[in-house]
Formats: C-alpha cells, sequence, structure tokens
C-alpha cells in the first residue's frame, strides 16, 4: 500500500505545481516499493504471478509512450490517449492481480 501510497502522491504534487524534485522522488520511491513488494513475494511464495504480468507490461508502454509524446511536438497530440490506455490498462492489471492473489492466499490457507 504504501508504494500505491507515494505514487499518487507524487501525482497530487505534480497536478498542484510543486515546484521540486518532490513529485520525482515520490514516484520512484513508490515505484520502487511496489517492485520489492513483487520480487520479495515471488521469491517467498507470497504472491503468484500469471498473464495479467502481460497487462502490466502493456500499461507500463503505452505510459512511457505518452511520456515520450508529451515531449516530441509531433506526437503531442497523442498524449491524452496513450496515458488513458495506459491507465485503463494498469488499472486491469492491478483488478486481475489482486483478485488472482486473494484466491492464492484462500489456497495457501486450506493447504
Amino acid at each position: 500500500m504504501s508504494g500505491g501510497t507515494l505514487i499518487l502522491l507524487g501525482i497530487i504534487l505534480k497536478v498542484l505545481g510543486v515546484v521540486g524534485p518532490w513529485a520525482a522522488i515520490c514516484f520512484s520511491v513508490g515505484g520502487t516499493f511496489k517492485l520489492l513488494y513483487l520480487v520479495l513475494g515471488v521469491r517467498y511464495g507470497l504472491v503468484k504471478l500469471g498473464s495479467e504480468m502481460f497487462l502490466l507490461a502493456i500499461g507500463l508502454a503505452f505510459i512511457f509512450a505518452a511520456i515520450y509524446a508529451r515531449k516530441t511536438d509531433d506526437l503531442v497530440q497523442y498524449y491524452a490517449w496513450l496515458l488513458s490506455i495506459g491507465i485503463v490498462v494498469k488499472t486491469l492489471f492491478v483488478i486481475l492481480f489482486i483478485r488472482k492473489q486473494k484466491r492464492y492466499r484462500k489456497e495457501l490457507a486450506v493447504e
């Protein structure tokens, strides 16, 4: 939860126009926390990965493409579409990931 909270805080800081590196720091630390959760969870058998990881990769690709498009004059008109699609795909990933983890933890509890 702390990784997602830090990313949300970074978004809020960016929207509010806070000067300084604080938004980028929140994004970086939040993303690192989320990555550590996945890596350590897989390593210790607490997280089961599956095909929903494909959605994460696609969502991130759209978001990174949106960031690139925003900084490129010829592609700036695609920014909103790419970002919107990336957010929708990542949201779908989160929903599927949480549902799968709940089922997996119930299986662990039964065994």
